[in-house]
């Protein structure tokens, strides 16, 4: 599954048009490109002739091994394999993948565009298998999400279909968007995911227009965490047990009481605590 034959370039112009920084980004698209080119040796390593890379076929995305054998962790580790019979598939993935990636990044934070990216390969590869009974591999669906995204926050960004035509990047998202649906609706047997590219740019559209924020929540639910146990630290109180050994005034005081009361009803009439204290007041008697 590959958009690699889509090449485009930023163009140097000002005006209203966005510029990319060379250094602009964060650390989720490079982690992201550093995964991808692993995996892809990996998979290098791993070839066996014909029967392919051992790798591959247990990271590609199929519908039996997720419906049959539940193996859930294809949805997302599909987009990090390539094809091997070339460089191309890899190389453009990660090239659009960092032109546009890096230009978002910084909008929505490293933490919410891996969290962005990742659940658009699952949305991609879900809309794959709902359709194709084919497996899929590539970060394509993922990739498409991102230049969708771009497109919503910078859609008069200008940049170089082919590396010639100058185009903004709205209408360069519509152009691949009636292109992949014009392959999904007229197949003509290649090997391109044209379902899992829409899905993925539906994914990347809804995101931005709904004001989506995928770990905002879980960053809420750590602070609020992390709130209640500095609360439960300030209420904790070291217990020790209190004092119940009596004064000497005090100790002298309640067993003339309870003399007495022998005097008057009897020693019967006393309590299990008051035949304790009596205890008590007898062993410290002895030691004075």
């Amino acid at each position: 599954m590959g958009i690699e034959s889509r090449d485009y370039l930023r163009n140097e112009s000002g005006g209203n048009y966005r510029s990319f920084n060379m250094s602009a980004g964060g650390w989720a698209i490079k982690y992201l490109i550093i995964a991808n080119v692993a995996v892809f040796l990996l998979e290098i390593a791993t070839m066996q002739g014909r029967s392919g890379s051992t790798i591959l076929n247990f990271l590609a995305l199929d519908r039996e091994s997720i419906f049959s054998s539940f193996q859930i962790w294809r949805l997302v580790t599909y987009g990090f394999c390539h094809s091997t019979q070339s460089l191309g598939h890899i190389f453009f993935n990660m090239f659009i993948l960092w032109m546009f990636g890096r230009s978002v990044e910084p909008v929505v934070g490293s933490r919410e565009f891996l969290a962005f990216y990742l659940v658009s390969i699952v949305i991609s590869g879900l809309c794959h298998i709902a359709i194709s009974v084919n497996p899929v591999i590539g970060a394509s669906g993922g990739v498409m999400a991102v230049v969708f995204l771009t497109a919503m926050y910078y859609p008069k960004m200008t940049v170089l279909l082919f590396f010639v035509l100058p185009i903004e990047l709205r209408w360069l998202a519509v152009l691949y968007a009636v292109v992949d649906l014009f392959g999904f609706v007229n197949p003509r047997g290649d090997s391109v995911a044209h379902f899992a590219h829409l899905g993925g740019a539906a994914f990347g559209v809804a995101y931005k227009y709904y004001g989506w924020n995928l770990t905002r929540g879980l960053q809420r639910k750590w602070e609020r965490f992390q709130s209640n146990r500095a609360v439960r630290k300030s209420n904790l109180h070291v217990y020790s047990e209190p004092d119940t050994r009596l004064s000497k005034a005090s100790l002298d005081e309640r067993v003339d009481a309870i003399l007495e009361k022998i005097s008057r009803e009897g020693e019967a009439s006393l309590t299990d605590q008051e035949r304790e204290l009596l205890k008590e007041a007898s062993s410290k008697y002895k030691k004075r």
